[in-house]
C-alpha cells in the first residue's frame, strides 16, 4: 500500500542554503551558510534535475514530480518514477531535502 492510500502523503522541499546560478550554459548549484560546510564544491542539474529542483523549491509531493517528467519529456510513468526517486535518494544522501508530512 503507498503513502498515500494509506492517508500519510508528505511534501518535499529542498534546502534554501543552495542558490542556483546559471554559468557557461549550465545550471549550478552553490552551497551557502551551514550547507557549504557539508556539500563541498557545486553541483550541477541536468535539465531535468532543473526540472525537478525547481519544483522542489516551491514544495511538491514526489507524485507531482513524476507527472511534470512525464509531460515534459514524454518518458513512461515507470521511467519518470525511477528517475524521480533516483534524484531524490541523491538529494536525501546530502541532507538538502526536507519531508514535510501533510
Amino acid at each position: 500500500m503507498s503513502e498515500t492510500e494509506r492517508g500519510w502523503r508528505k511534501t518535499l522541499k529542498v534546502s534554501k542554503d543552495l542558490i542556483l546560478r546559471e554559468i557557461a550554459g549550465e545550471h549550478i548549484l552553490v552551497p551557502t551558510g551551514e550547507t557549504a560546510g557539508k556539500v563541498h564544491g557545486m553541483i550541477t542539474l541536468s535539465e531535468s534535475g532543473l526540472l525537478l529542483w525547481n519544483r522542489l523549491q516551491q514544495g511538491c509531493e514526489e507524485s507531482a514530480l513524476t507527472e511534470a517528467l512525464v509531460a515534459e519529456y514524454e518518458v513512461s510513468p515507470e521511467t519518470a518514477a525511477s528517475d524521480v526517486k533516483e534524484f531524490l535518494d541523491q538529494l536525501r544522501k546530502v541532507d538538502l531535502l526536507e519531508e514535510v508530512p501533510q
